[in-house]
């Protein structure tokens, strides 16, 4: 594997994004991207029949969330587009954070069930000039697969709404890998860039399907705990930290180990903004740096 810089590393993202938009075509129809919570990237194309959502095993689209009514909501197409209509949930079908009964449906909008987002897309044709518009929807870090800093923090904005209307908690944390720069100094940047890759598998296999992680900077990954307390989240981030520090990692037949040092913060009702928590975040993994590193530390 050859070592390449970032800037490489974006011109090969964009191209290959140029590529993809040339060979969507001309497809038509319209789907449920799951972007949010339980089945996270899961996409459900829509068809002629309707499609109704729910815990139960009679459902098209099932999440097994608690929060999720046995049939609680349907998606269906009539000659005027799609529409939306609440099952008499429990905890009710939400539109772009608004309850709804029933609503038509436009391109981009979000469906909140329990504690899943679905964003409607309507596909239409792709051409050259859609290229860049393509490229600024891109949601994951394209080294790692995880989702990127914007796309974490507009799931950030939304779980603030969530939470603060249903009056439940949730834990945020910041990941940084030890000494990352002189792991890459000894071992040359490829070897940087797969022990991220080995890294954020490793969230993906410790943590829920319905935790949200991401990668914020070089070293730095970024996990989002819905409805979570801190006093469950401590131990869960503990073990991952342990798991990291354990495992011995084989990069281009060479033994690399590191540790993690990870931050955490609660939101609740009085934490006024998405700054506010971020600010009170880069405070806890300053807290765990300064501290010696390889441990987790809060605020």
């Amino acid at each position: 594997m050859s070592d390449r810089g970032p800037q490489d590393t974006l011109t090969t993202e964009r191209g290959n994004l140029a590529r993809l938009a040339a060979a969507l075509g001309t497809g038509n129809g319209a789907k449920l991207t799951i972007t949010q919570g339980e089945g996270v990237g899961r996409e459900i194309e829509l068809r002629d029949t309707p499609l109704i959502v729910g815990r139960s095993s009679e459902s098209d689209l099932r999440l097994l969330n608690r929060a999720v009514s046995r049939l609680h909501c349907r998606v269906w197409r009539d000659a005027t587009g799609y529409w939306l209509r609440d099952l008499n949930s429990t905890n009710r079908t939400y539109l772009n954070e608004r309850p709804v009964v029933e609503a038509r449906l436009k391109d981009g909008d979000n469906i909140m069930v329990g504690g899943t987002v679905l964003q409607f897309g309507e596909q239409r044709s792709v051409d050259g000039d859609a290229q860049n518009q393509l490229y600024d929807l891109v949601t994951h870090d394209g080294l790692t697969g995880l989702f990127n800093r914007r796309h974490f923090e507009t799931l950030l904005d939304q779980e603030i709404a969530r939470s603060r209307r249903r009056g439940h908690q949730f834990v945020v944390a910041s990941l940084e890998l030890d000494h990352l720069g002189e792991i890459r100094d000894r071992q040359g940047v490829s070897a940087g860039d797969e022990l991220l890759k080995r890294c954020a598998r490793l969230l993906q296999l410790e943590l829920r399907e319905e935790d949200i992680k991401a990668r914020l900077g070089d070293g730095e990954f970024a996990v989002m705990l819905p409805e979570t307390p801190i006093d469950e989240a401590l131990p869960l981030l503990d073990r991952l930290r342990l798991r990291v520090g354990g495992s011995e990692f084989n990069v281009g037949g060479v033994v690399v180990t590191t540790t993690l040092s990870a931050g955490a913060t609660l939101w609740t009702k009085d934490v006024a903004s998405r700054d506010q928590l971020l600010k009170s975040l880069d405070g806890a993994l300053y807290k765990a740096r300064h501290g010696g590193r390889n441990r987790v530390a809060s605020m």
